[in-house]
């Protein structure tokens, strides 16, 4: 097993927290960006209720609220995706502090301690270290590592951040925070009021992400795989390719 199985599923959650980092303009748009990540970790996370799940077309996201880890005891997060690859991401809440220009700045982070994948009806058990290991030397890594999260901000590439409203299925109307690169023009779009936050983004030729956001709820998701199943879950080989 390949690990971009693993790093198929982990990318999902981190691409749109991380993408204020990579490209913030100075000031106000950052004070903005800075509000924005936290509203939708506070909404799209810590308050949502469990069996909530959002539909990206090529996977579906269920969140099933605070568990009790088989593997290693702790009370954490979990997230299920549902596609292929089909799996599970454990993850806690964690504060991080900015101190730039004499003002520190809290950002709250998606924290991923443990995972499990689905490959072909075996489940493999992902230790911290090996999601680390996967993440780390990408753009979107850096909500994970204390280091890089603490560097000052730098104006190195202009952004704005615009609003807009999008449609969904049953009357559904949604404000989405459009995040755009004035350097490159790709945009991120991302709202508070959707579970996990993502709709989707945009690249610098115009081209739609295949995670793109087709509809939601905040009730009536289920978990695919049982604490039975996790329970015998494999290791997961990080340093194989079988």
């Amino acid at each position: 097993m390949k690990r971009k199985t693993i790093t198929s599923i982990v990318i999902f959650l981190f691409l749109f927290l991380s993408f204020s980092y990579a490209v913030t303009d100075c000031k106000i748009v950052a004070k903005k960006l800075h509000n924005l990540q936290n509203e939708i970790i506070e909404k799209s996370f810590r308050t949502l209720p469990p069996g909530s799940w959002a539909d990206y077309g090529v996977m579906k996201a269920v969140y099933l609220g605070e568990k009790i880890s088989p593997k290693t005891g702790l009370k954490l997060r979990v997230v299920e995706f549902q596609g292929i690859p089909a799996g599970q991401l454990w993850f806690k809440l964690t504060p991080k502090d900015i101190d730039y220009k004499g003002k520190t700045y809290r950002f709250w982070t998606i924290e991923p301690m443990e995972g499990y994948v689905n490959v072909g009806g075996n489940i493999f058990y992902v230790p911290k270290v090996a999601i680390e290991m996967l993440m780390r030397g990408k753009e979107w890594s850096i909500i994970l590592f204390e280091g890089n999260i603490l560097a000052p901000t730098e104006c190195k590439e202009r952004t704005s951040l615009t609003e807009e409203f999008l449609s969904f299925p049953g009357g559904k109307k949604v404000k989405a925070f459009v995040i755009e690169s004035l350097e490159n023009h790709g945009k991120l779009l991302c709202s508070p009021d959707v579970p996990f936050g993502m709709i989707r983004s945009i690249s610098s030729s115009g081209q739609s992400s295949k995670v793109s956001l087709k509809d939601f709820g905040f009730r009536g998701g289920k978990s695919a795989i049982s604490i039975e199943q996790l329970k015998k879950a494999k290791p997961f080989p990080i340093f194989g390719n079988n």
